[in-house]
């Protein structure tokens, strides 16, 4: 908090010293002090803060939590949940309405961050303190403490950017929104509220009012990583959401001998409004140029954690190829094979801006990190989701 302090001012007039009056207004100067909060322990090129609403946004944060991103806050209307998540103490906040909590119940879970915005938006300037550049909120669209409650905290999350003097909130604070299963989904309440905000949401991402809304969904992950068991499902989807959001934060706070994928590029693209998607392509053959921008082509679509989007809508993407030293000195032509497969990419984004960047590890492999951005809600996925509300099927 700001400490006050005051001074009597002296001035000199020729050789005599003149003791000037003091104004009650000059005894307050305001010294504004560094409140660091939780300290994190990340080297990305962008200091995040996450808000996790109900289950899902707890198991979110949590996983962000593991991976050093410490700045976090896990907001439930239920202690149940709060008990199982293994943060401090001190990091969450039970919005009490009642020993049933908000359940589906959409409106309860709004009314319930209407109840104690304050006291969370006064616990976020503990735990955050000002040191931060973002701030995300994560929910799972289908219950009612998420699904109902994300809105008011995303203007929580705003009056807090303000506080700590972030220009612009509608551009600095962002959604990660994970989309029910088909399993979760055949529940017609589960599937309205996961309409309901994903809809919601879609539209302030669309009109510039949140930046960027991330959507994942579950039911696509899951075949992405078919056979496991029930123990390893959250835990494995949300560990490898928090792991690619992580890379490309890492990996834009680093300097390359190669092309670069810098700080201002990843900000441009997270900054640009609607939604944002992230995938990881890993590559075969990369010693034909055409093998490896069609392997770039097949697999996007396959490897994002969200699919059903129109590419041609991008306004911004970062495509970042990743290889092992040895192959970067040895294959001769590997750079106009990746230079080729950066263009591909950008026709299948509609020649959206690409910001590219390449980089070398000691793993012997080719990945290729792809974030696309600015783009159009899918509206067909989110129509399915308002099907199955409407018939309650599976």
């Amino acid at each position: 908090m700001a400490k006050k302090s005051g001074k009597n001012r002296k001035e000199e007039a020729g050789s005599s010293e003149v003791v000037l009056p003091t104004l009650d207004l000059e005894q307050y100067e305001v010294n504004i002090e560094e409140e660091t909060g939780v300290k994190d322990e990340i080297r990305g090129s962008t200091r995040y803060a996450w808000i996790g609403a109900g289950q899902c946004g707890g198991r979110l944060v949590k996983s962000f939590y593991d991976l050093g991103y410490k700045k976090v806050l896990a907001v439930n209307t239920t202690h149940h949940d709060l008990d199982l998540l293994k943060i401090p103490e001190d990091q969450k906040f039970l919005m009490d309405i009642g020993e049933k909590g908000a359940g589906k119940d959409m409106v309860r879970g709004k009314e319930a961050v209407q109840q104690y915005q304050q006291d969370i938006l006064h616990l976020a300037r503990q735990t955050f303190g000002n040191q931060v550049d973002h701030i995300m909120v994560c929910f799972g669209a289908g219950g009612g403490t998420g699904s109902g409650s994300v809105v008011g905290l995303i203007e929580v999350a705003k009056r807090y950017a303000r506080y700590v003097g972030i220009k612009n909130p509608d551009k600095r604070v962002g959604v990660v929104m994970t989309l029910p299963t088909v399993g979760e989904a055949s529940s017609p309440l589960v599937a309205e509220n996961a309409y309901n905000s994903a809809s919601e949401l879609s539209k302030m991402a669309a009109n510039g009012k949140i930046s960027p809304l991330i959507i994942v969904d579950n039911d696509k992950i899951n075949k992405m990583y078919p056979r496991m068991t029930v123990k390893s499902f959250w835990p494995s989807i949300n560990n490898t959401v928090a792991t690619l959001f992580d890379i490309f934060n890492r990996l834009s706070a680093l300097s390359s001998q190669y092309t670069s994928f810098d700080p201002v590029d990843y900000h441009s693209i997270l900054e640009s409004g609607g939604c944002a998607i992230m995938g990881l392509t890993k590559v075969g053959e990369f010693k034909d140029k055409f093998a490896l921008s069609e392997a770039v082509k097949k697999n996007l679509e396959k490897t994002l954690l969200a699919g059903g989007f129109d590419l041609t809508t991008a306004k911004l993407a970062g495509c970042v190829v990743v290889g092992g030293k040895k192959m970067m000195a040895d294959v001769s032509g590997l750079q106009d094979n990746i230079d080729y497969a950066f263009d591909v990419l950008s026709e299948i984004t509609g020649q959206a801006s690409i910001h590219r960047g390449i980089y070398e590890d000691n793993r012997n492999s080719l990945r290729v990190y792809t974030i696309i951005g600015g783009l159009d809600s899918p509206k067909a996925r989110l129509e399915e989701l308002k099907t199955r509300e409407a018939v309650g099927v599976t």
